[in-house]
């Protein structure tokens, strides 16, 4: 086998890697050393330029004899030249007898890519027609021992044509395997790159998104920029521009990208996560499809005049999803440029924030309550001391017009004495006279009836300061056991104003429920929510001056390790059209003003995330509706 020679290949581009950063080099050693072992071959790896990649294996003292002298060593040189040239030329593997003592030699190209990268030579054992004779001369030819020669030359095994043909055919399918481990290795160090890159696009572009409206909107004309050059640049940038496309498609922000005419030429998969269209379902469709009814037309007019005219909309959108329910959202609309500073597209990146501002939401209603329920508390006290004095007064009141209705008896008897005895006739006449033109019958039991119903008014207002007191309580951040029917109770009285002219109401209570887990406050809220919507509901089928009312009825059970609270009315009913919906933000059929469609929504965040119970819905449209919620059920502790 000759020695390694630099080849005819040309010097590599930048762009073509070496063997060993592709594979291995102990790898390699590895294979070709059990190759050549297995084959009786002597085996080496060089590279394009004739420089040995591995450590020959199994080469013979013939041949370390031959290249010891100065003229077998360019002998083999010459060789392996041009050997290794028409493996480069030919691209597959080739043999020929070596330009030295006469040996078969053989090279395959290992080719990575359609580049050459290096040669697998094999030979120095199959000897062909080399006899003693021959080796014997050439030794003497070279100037080295020739006995010594014959001897290692008797020592080599002999092998066919057609032996060594299938072991270089063996040795085809070898190179084969290296130059697809090679191959893919360096499909996998570009993917990782490639990957790494992406990574680093996709980082900056997700800080870039998380950043202020302003800052984002600046950002994205930059980046809309940068579209529009690579749009336009020639097909060398094409790898550019899907590196881009990928980090869009990876984006945690619903991305929309329109035509002038606005027809819907690109969507993100977060826009199909968010809205539940595919991009088959809204490509070439109108961005219209989402809209929810909740924007009129002079929005959308504003919407169309600020991006035509070149600039930036920045604004929120309550939009509908494809199974019907709405969202909001907080969208940037930009207008995309062509390098002559033309508008040829819109891209709009929409990012939903139903979640945060139904939490804002919440937050606000709580601190709206504590402020409601602070200024009730002080009210309460104020007014309980007045209610006192007039209980207290009328009470009076009361008792000394018992005792003057006795003292009227007994007056009523000595005037009956006086007038059988037929004295002082004229003076009982007179008192007489007086007593039927006052009526004094009369006016003592309605007195006594009107100084009753007094009464029983300021216990009634009594009981509402009381329950008003109790509803305002300060609210505790967490769970505590809490008599769930006083709450109920209190909410009943604190919101009598709004049922007891449509409804009647029926408190139907488990006399064995334990105390419940819960945020006082927070249960209160939706309690309220849900008997003021029933009460909503009624006053709309029993319009007044109708003498007919409705009916609302509450009832409370343990069941196993749950308490179950219904509340029913008779009131309109839900349709089945919106049966589904009643939980979502900014579901509301009410009219406008009349309600912001968070009231159901802000239940279910409570009974749900708050406490881990659960809150359904049954409805009859034109019958009525009933509410379950459950309540997980702890042991009571002790206050």
């Amino acid at each position: 086998m000759p020695t390694p020679t630099p080849s005819s290949c040309p010097p590599p581009p930048d762009a073509c890697h070496s063997i060993t950063e592709l594979i291995d080099l102990k790898k390699l050693q590895q294979i070709q050393d059990a190759f050549a072992v297995a084959n009786q071959v002597a085996s080496s790896l060089i590279d394009v330029t004739g420089v040995l990649v591995t450590k020959p294996s199994n080469h013979s003292k013939v041949c370390d004899m031959i290249r010891a002298t100065e003229k077998g060593l360019k002998n083999c040189m010459l060789s392996g030249k041009e050997l290794g040239r028409q493996a480069h030329e030919k691209k597959k593997s080739i043999h020929q007898q070596c330009a030295s003592i006469g040996f078969i030699d053989a090279a395959a190209p290992i080719i990575v890519n359609g580049r050459h990268i290096a040669n697998w030579l094999i030979g120095q054992y199959h000897v062909g027609n080399v006899d003693t004779a021959h080796v014997r001369k050439y030794a003497e030819e070279i100037g080295t021992d020739p006995e010594e020669m014959v001897r290692e030359f008797e020592k080599m095994p002999k092998l066919s044509r057609e032996d060594f043909e299938k072991k270089l055919v063996f040795l085809q399918v070898m190179t084969d395997e290296l130059s697809l481990m090679a191959y893919q290795k360096l499909m996998q160090q570009q993917q990782n790159v490639e990957l790494n890159h992406i990574k680093k696009e996709l980082e900056k572009y997700q800080s870039h998104l998380e950043n202020l409206v302003e800052e984002r909107t600046a950002a994205l004309q930059q980046a809309n920029q940068q579209l529009i050059a690579e749009i336009e640049q020639k097909t060398t940038m094409q790898e550019r521009q899907n590196r881009l496309v990928t980090a869009i498609k990876c984006a945690a922000e619903s991305i929309v990208i329109t035509s002038l005419r606005g027809e819907i030429i690109f969507v993100n998969p977060a826009f199909e996560k968010l809205t539940g269209y595919s991009a088959d379902e809204v490509i070439n469709k109108s961005p219209k499809i989402l809209q929810s009814g909740a924007h009129d037309e002079g929005f959308y007019r504003d919407l169309w005049q600020t991006i035509l005219a070149g600039r930036v909309w920045v604004g929120r959108f309550t939009n509908r999803k494809k199974d019907g329910t709405t969202y909001l959202e907080e969208a940037t609309i930009s207008p995309v440029r062509d390098e002559q500073g033309k508008i040829i597209n819109f891209v709009a990146v929409k990012k939903d924030i139903t979640k945060e501002v139904a939490l804002e939401r919440q937050l606000n209603q709580a601190q709206k309550l504590e402020s409601i329920g602070i200024l009730a508390a002080g009210m309460a006290h104020e007014i309980n001391t007045p209610i006192q004095y007039l209980l207290s007064n009328t009470e009076f009141l009361r008792e000394v017009l018992n005792d003057l209705a006795k003292m009227q008896t007994g007056h009523d008897n000595l005037i009956n004495a006086v007038s059988a005895a037929g004295a002082f006739g004229d003076e009982v006449a007179a008192i007489n006279q007086l007593a039927e033109e006052l009526d004094l019958a009369y006016l003592t039991v309605e007195a006594d009836k009107a100084l009753l119903e007094t009464l029983e008014g300021i216990h009634r207002i009594s009981t509402i300061v009381t329950a008003m007191k109790a509803f305002a309580q300060p609210e505790s951040a967490e769970k505590q056991p809490e008599n769930l029917h006083a709450i109920i109770e209190n909410t009943v009285d604190v919101s009598r104003r709004q049922w007891q002219n449509v409804a009647d109401l029926e408190l139907c209570f488990d006399a064995q429920l334990p105390p419940v887990p819960l945020i006082a406050g927070r249960f209160k809220q939706v309690l309220l929510d849900m008997i003021i919507n029933a009460s909503y509901a009624m006053a709309e089928k029993y319009p007044a001056p109708a003498q007919r009312k409705g009916r609302m009825t509450i009832t409370t059970n343990k069941v196993a390790d749950k308490v179950e609270l219904h509340l029913a009315d008779t009131g309109t009913g839900i349709p089945q059209r919106n049966i589904d919906k009643i939980f979502d933000p900014f579901f509301t059929t009410k009219p406008v003003g009349q309600g912001s469609g968070q009231g159901l929504s802000v239940a279910h965040g409570i009974i749900v995330d708050l406490h881990g119970g659960t809150i359904s819905v049954a409805s009859t449209e034109g019958e009525g509706t009933a509410f379950t919620i459950t309540l997980p059920l702890k042991k009571a502790v002790d206050k």
